[in-house]
């Protein structure tokens, strides 16, 4: 199949299963201000959420990065690569199990450590099915598991939140319950048990695989830091800073559109890069498919920034302050979408190191930011510290990749682009009068230079395979 045939084909079907998943976040996240009690509770619920984002990489040894990418290569048996995943998220978890000791004396996780556990259990071999379904290119199945996940998922949040009203804890009920069903889903369908064989259990190929994967744990650790300790700096260094966390957290559910777009982008680019990537003509494939991405990032983003008050007006009440928040987090995110793009660079030419090293840098940075700007702006001081460290990764990727694949950015494009969405943002924040009909007028500026390019692109994509049939 024509590679752009193929990023097309791919991309479609992981749109399916990642908007699925992620328009359940973006529509629950309303009914959870008014489902959860006070704002302290949905708090905790924020910080129990990002706290299983920390460990997941942890427990399962960063192997589900290594599965995807060695299980897409020809010549390695498939039933080595299930094995050796199911090996390393046991000894993760054995590893998890010793820190038990230190876990449990947190006062906010102390009444929940016990399904947390088996939450980070179930969520990784969830993963591991999933990523273990997409390196048999299965992708139908893994479109229709998304489906399915969030279908149960909104039910299990119905029934423990709404009916039962266990909080937290229901929360956590919910997660587990759903993705129990969809890990059995894609086992029995997949006939992954066919795959459940000791003797092919392959040391060699898991210390390959192990090598690739876990420069990647401490790069996920770095990149939460980046995107998820602001609500951990936020909890403890302001006043109420708990319920100040449950504010942050619905303000990030607006940008997730920017996540939704990077995700489904990179599940499929994913695959398109790798199964393609001896390709002579690559680079001119990344820097025209880059092209068309940064368009559509910063097209979104202007959406969202121009949509941040009435979003915030379906929230109660006592959320809506956190439509100030939204313009920053949006440029976060957009950057962000940049980053994962450049790291799957790093992913074809099996350079995990590099990811870890920038990662590294932004995570310092967003500490350092995160004690200097909160106290001085609150919440938007944590806004901005994460916005600058997804920038200064950027920036790093954007250089030390030149060696490897050598994208063109147009620079010139990515600048305006930029330019205008600050424009926009400074215009909403600062309530310039008129501001909702001049950030409007941006928005369709940067609709009039995108267009073009993405259009042309677009048509590339679509139109290459059937050039070549003809």
């Amino acid at each position: 199949m024509d590679k752009y045939k193929r990023l097309v084909s791919n991309t479609m079907l992981f749109a399916i299963s990642t908007f699925s998943s992620k328009l359940l976040s973006f529509v629950m996240a309303p009914l959870f201000s008014y489902w959860f009690e006070t704002q302290e509770m949905n708090g905790i619920k924020e910080l129990l959420n990002q706290c299983a984002s920390l460990l997941i990489p942890l427990v399962s040894l960063g192997i589900a990065n290594a599965v995807i990418r060695f299980g897409l290569e020809k010549g390695i048996r498939k039933s080595a690569i299930y094995m050796n995943g199911l090996v390393s998220i046991g000894m993760g978890f054995v590893l998890l199990l010793l820190l038990y000791p230190l876990l449990s004396r947190i006062a906010l996780f102390r009444d929940y450590i016990a399904l947390l556990y088996v939450y980070l259990l179930v969520s990784c071999l969830r993963t591991l099915n999933c990523q273990f379904c997409r390196a048999r290119q299965l992708n139908r199945l893994y479109a229709i598991d998304g489906i399915l996940c969030t279908i149960t998922t909104c039910g299990f949040y119905v029934l423990f939140l709404r009916v039962l009203n266990m909080g937290p804890t229901g929360y956590l009920l919910a997660i587990i319950c759903a993705d129990g069903l969809s890990a059995l889903f894609l086992f029995a369908v997949t006939k992954t048990w066919r795959f459940l064989d000791f003797k092919r259990f392959d040391t060699k190929l898991l210390k390959k695989m192990l090598r690739y994967a876990l420069p990647l744990v401490p790069a996920s650790i770095f990149w939460w830091i980046t995107n998820a300790s602001d609500q951990f700096f936020v909890a403890a260094m302001l006043e109420d800073g708990t319920s100040w966390t449950a504010v942050l957290g619905a303000s990030y559910k607006l940008p997730t559109i920017l996540s939704i777009v990077s995700t489904i982008f990179t599940e499929a680019w994913q695959i398109s890069a790798f199964t393609d990537g001896t390709d002579s003509q690559r680079e001119q494939f990344f820097s025209r498919v880059f092209s068309a991405y940064q368009s559509l990032i910063f097209l979104a983003a202007a959406g969202i920034v121009l949509m941040a008050q009435p979003f915030m007006a379906i929230y109660r009440d006592d959320y809506f302050i956190g439509w100030k928040f939204i313009p920053l987090l949006t440029m976060a995110t957009a950057f962000a979408s940049f980053d994962n793009f450049l790291n799957s660079i790093y992913m074809v030419e099996k350079r995990s190191t590099l990811s870890f090293t920038t990662m590294a840098v932004g995570a310092g940075i967003n500490v350092a930011l995160n004690f200097t700007l909160i106290p001085v702006w609150g919440v938007n001081g944590a806004a901005l510290a994460t916005f600058v460290s997804y920038f200064v990764v950027f920036l790093l990727r954007a250089v030390n990749t030149r060696g490897l694949i050598r994208v063109d950015f147009a620079p010139e494009k990515l600048c305006c682009n930029f330019g205008l969405l600050v424009l926009e943002s400074a215009l909403m924040m600062w309530q310039v009068k008129l501001w909702p009909v001049w950030c409007s007028l941006v928005v369709v500026l940067i609709a009039a230079i995108n267009f073009r390019d993405l259009w042309s692109t677009v048509q590339q994509l679509l139109g290459r395979g059937k050039k070549k049939r003809a």
